[in-house]
């Protein structure tokens, strides 16, 4: 390691230069702050013993110059005095100084006090260099998180599918750069078109990954099996997978894993485009509002529990019939339980008085309206928890012709 030394009196200079070289250190030796200031200006020294009292430029005024450079390792510096005083100690201090040595120096107190300022200077390299690892680490985290963020707003819905009579809109805003909640809507054949709305519990990446999951293993694939259609021998080759075995077959794939306590609720349904029909499963989600011209919104609820509770669960499904001018919103428990600086929860409440109130405006200003209120009852245009919400109408009858509408 090299020690810079700066010391006027040429006795105590050559003694403290021998002394340190024969215990293994690279000593550049100077005889005075400005000298000193200058040697290391040019050739860093992670250790500097100086004197108090120098022409041109003092101990202190040299203290005070070193800490004023940005180096990348700690300088520990060690003055060399033959004052006692308390406030000469506090000055010191004060400029930059780590430790004191009385002069005329004993040897073994000056070993024992470089040895200190030694492992000083190791530990901070260690801590240091184990900085920026977790400085690389987390620019590369971030860097990674932000892909998997465009990768998980990728897999939602980036237009309404082929469903003339009906309109579609959403609205997704995660609380963090990942989400764990999820929604899509597609068409599983001519007739029929599926949607859910899932929500993961828990934040941030490990219930993002298991959003994406299912995300991809909840989106159907033309002409082959998958978890929403099965094989069959007569056209059109397969069926569609009832929506209550479809929640049964993912509680077999996903039960609670007590290390990470990961669960999820969900809402998956199938839409009979011609008669407005839908069959579908409610896993312990908020219950969907179903409002209909003329009449005040209800919460259709459901006792089914959570996907990962209980092994070998049977869920139960239901049924609803869109007549015309009905609209139907599923969303997640993020929306109710939306707090104001106070804590009180938006509550649903609420939400079924801005969606009623919403009713004649578009489908689309009806989910705006609502996302302003939530964000005007928190006083923030961020949210605690995921919001999101996926809203599903069918026109009337005069309103029939034209082609599908959806918004994202």
């Amino acid at each position: 390691m090299k020690i810079l030394i700066a010391e006027d009196d040429n006795v105590s200079r050559r003694m403290l230069q021998r002394t340190l070289e024969k215990w293994g250190y690279q000593v550049i030796s100077t005889t005075n702050g400005v000298e000193a200031f200058k040697a290391f200006e040019q050739e860093h020294c992670p250790l500097v013993i100086t004197d108090w009292m120098m022409p041109e430029m003092d101990g202190l005024e040299l203290v005070r110059h070193i800490r004023k450079i940005s180096t990348q390792e700690y300088v520990y510096i060690i003055m060399l005095t033959t004052r006692e005083g308390k406030a000469d100690l506090v000055a010191g201090l004060e400029a930059g100084a780590d430790d004191f040595i009385r002069k005329p120096f004993d040897r073994e107190e000056l070993r024992a006090r470089v040895q200190a300022g030694e492992r000083v200077v190791r530990l901070e390299r260690t801590l240091s260099e184990r900085n920026r690892i977790l400085e690389e680490n987390n620019r590369r985290m971030k860097h990674e998180l932000a892909m998997a963020a465009r990768l998980q707003k990728a897999l939602l819905p980036t237009a309404a599918p082929n469903a003339p009579g009906y309109h579609f809109a959403w609205k997704f805003h995660p609380s963090e750069e990942l989400a764990g909640d999820t929604l899509n809507l597609f068409c599983l054949d001519e007739n029929a078109l599926g949607f859910y709305l899932l929500d993961v519990s828990g934040h941030g990446l490990p219930a993002a990954l298991l959003a994406v999951s299912l995300s991809r293993l909840l989106t159907p694939m033309m002409d082959q099996a998958s978890l929403l259609k099965y094989r069959r021998e007569y056209p059109p080759g397969y069926g569609i997978t009832p929506p209550a075995e479809v929640a049964v077959q993912l509680n077999r794939r996903f039960q609670l894993d007590p290390e990470f306590g990961q669960y999820f609720t969900l809402i998956y349904g199938v839409l009979t485009k011609k008669t407005g029909e839908i069959r579908y499963v409610s896993t312990g989600h908020p219950g969907m509002i179903h409002l209909r011209r003329g009449q005040p919104p209800r919460i259709l609820e459901v006792s089914n529990v959570p996907i990962g509770i209980l092994e070998e669960f049977q869920y139960q499904e239901d049924t609803l019939t869109l007549q015309p001018g009905d609209r139907l919103f599923v969303y997640s428990d993020g929306i109710p339980e939306a707090e104001n600086p106070e804590g009180e929860f938006f509550g649903e409440q609420r939400l079924l008085e801005s969606l009623h109130e919403s009713y004649s405006e578009p489908l689309e200003m009806s989910l705006c309206r609502l996302i302003r209120r939530l964000e005007d009852w928190g006083q923030s245009e961020k949210f605690k928890d995921d919001v999101s919400i996926l809203a599903i109408e069918r026109l009337p009858e005069e309103s029939t012709e034209g082609k599908p509408k959806g918004s994202a």
